[in-house]
């Protein structure tokens, strides 16, 4: 064992990058259009922890490099296979997704030809929108790489001294020698790095995949968030020759102790009443619990006036308004009553909690069609709460009268304030909010630890196959979004199970990323541009 780790080539881990991109495949097609069915839940269990396992072994892969040829070629390396085909793929990448895109929400209604036919002329129609590169894309993960790259080279000799990589060091020690105790802290440190961040996960809320993601806050959280196991990974490799001692056996007992406690407090907080941040974690965990079942519901009434606005049909068959409650997770929303005077009138039953919500004129079925109040003038006017501006509020266990609204106001149609529709967030709810940011995240490093466990158990040797997996894992990465959307588009309106057509669309997907790879990539300039010379 010790012989297979001070080799040139790390093949466990050269075999664990090429699994992950596979598995973004299979992610994609199932959170793009199966997200609904149980292929959700497995798309979000890949999810939970595949970026983070590729940015520690970024980590360890940037490392080697530094220590092999210095600091300026490890700059050097990774401006030329990170930074440059960023640049040169963004654009033509970003033309097949929109186009991609646009096909696959075409494709649900319309022919083959002419779902084809309209994705073209939209780039016609909206040439502002499709022809400007306003962001990196699914390639983000480059676009930070590079920063994480220019970070340890330009803080190279006070950030080798620092307190954090001593730390870091010995954290990676006691995962090696004492697994329990290192992989607990490990945990601990990285949920209290979210917590304190205050992000639900580490992709939260955007703006990663902005060009200047480094002049956006929440850009720099997901950078901080990414770098905490790049930095591990680093010194992982000044560790390598104890990756001998990582047991299998006892890193699964790891998780599946952590991932049995860490429910105990989830329950604690589910029971007290409290939600999830997010919403459909919240009904998965209390029918888990067998929660719901015991949880009072209570009237909630909305009132709108809509007295100066044309109520619309929208697809329905008579003008009517509607309620949208995200966390109901229908997009149709409940339809509303004409009371007359143009004030319209619904009621929901709903426990107690925190809600988002809008107002929709007109019947639509999708999240992305028209209808909805205006964002822009409610965030504004103070009463938007995330980034969709949706009004907010809290339900206690009593009933609920909400508005009555004027159209895309916190107010009523003559100006007066209507207290309700400022949402405070009370100081239990904040904790909450943090508690349950904490322990969803809590997890995270033990899954990169299993999976980093499994791949030196039965991955150490030379392979072939394994080396090609490997080899083509960057142009799988760069291409496979545009053919996670299309393909599995052709499948829209076929009436096989959707487990059958996720089957058929992986395996094309899979088949085409790697016959693009084979014939046009492995032996060509593009290869070598990618990952250099063999």
């Amino acid at each position: 064992m010790v012989k297979r780790m001070t080799q040139n080539r790390y093949h466990s881990l050269d075999a664990m990058r090429g699994v992950l991109m596979l598995l973004g495949i299979y992610f994609h097609i199932a959170i793009f259009h199966y997200a609904e069915s149980p292929l959700g839940l497995f798309s979000m269990s890949i999810h939970y922890f595949r970026m983070h396992a590729f940015f520690l072994i970024s980590g360890f892969f940037s490392a080697l490099i530094l220590y092999r040829k210095g600091h300026y070629e490890m700059l050097n390396n990774r401006f030329k296979r990170i930074f440059l085909p960023l640049l040169i793929t963004a654009y033509p990448i970003l033309l097949l997704n929109k186009f991609s895109g646009k096909f696959n929400e075409l494709m649900y209604k319309n022919t083959f030809t002419e779902s084809f036919k309209k994705s073209f002329f939209e780039f016609i129609h909206n040439p502002w929108e499709y022809f400007i590169p306003w962001d990196t894309g699914h390639l983000w993960f480059l676009s930070l790489l590079f920063g994480m790259s220019i970070f340890s080279y330009l803080l190279r000799k006070r950030f080798s001294k620092s307190f954090f990589l001593r730390t870091v060091k010995k954290v990676v020690v006691l995962i090696f020698n004492k697994p329990w105790v290192g992989i607990l802290i490990f945990c601990f440190a990285y949920s209290s790095l979210i917590t304190s961040l205050n992000k639900v996960e580490a992709q939260g809320e955007g703006q990663w995949a902005s060009w200047i993601w480094f002049f956006k806050l929440s850009g720099i959280k997901t950078f901080i968030a990414f770098s905490f196991f790049y930095f591990i990974g680093w010194q992982m490799y000044s560790y390598r020759r104890m990756m001998k001692k990582i047991s299998l056996r006892k890193f699964l007992k790891i998780w599946i102790t952590f991932s049995i406690l860490i429910h105990i407090p989830q329950y604690g907080l589910y029971s007290a009443g409290y939600k999830n941040p997010i919403p459909w974690l919240t009904d998965m965990h209390r029918n888990r619990y067998a929660l719901n079942d015991n949880l009072r519901k209570h009237k909630v009434t909305f009132m709108i006036d809509m007295s100066d606005e044309k109520v619309l049909l929208g697809e329905g068959e008579s003008e009517a308004m509607y309620i949208c409650i995200q966390e109901l997770g229908k997009p149709s929303g409940e339809k509303m009553m004409n009371i007359g005077n143009g004030l319209w009138t619904a009621s929901v039953e709903l426990e107690a909690g925190s809600y988002h919500y809008k107002f929709r004129n007109g019947l639509y079925s999708e999240w992305d069609e028209g209808g909805w109040e205006d964002g822009t003038k409610i965030g504004e006017d103070g009463c938007g709460y995330d980034k969709y501006n949706n009004r907010k509020f809290r339900l206690d266990n009593k009933d609920l009268t909400i508005g009555v609204f004027c159209w895309s106001q916190c107010t009523d149609c003559f100006g007066n304030t209507i207290p309700i529709a400022l949402y405070e967030n009370g100081l239990k709810d904040q904790l909450a909010n943090r508690a349950f940011m904490f322990l969803m995240n809590f997890c995270v490093p033990v899954y990169v630890m299993l999976s980093f466990s499994l791949f030196l158990r039965f991955c150490s040797k030379q392979s072939k196959r394994l080396k090609y997996m490997s080899e083509s894992a960057y142009w799988i990465y760069i291409i496979h979004l545009p053919l996670t959307l299309f393909i599995p588009a052709l499948f829209h309106q076929s009436e096989i199970n959707i487990f059958l057509k996720f089957i058929i669309s992986s395996f094309i997907v899979t088949l085409i990323c790697f016959l693009t790879y084979h014939f046009f990539v492995r032996k060509t300039f593009i290869g070598e541009f990618l990952n250099g010379k063999k």
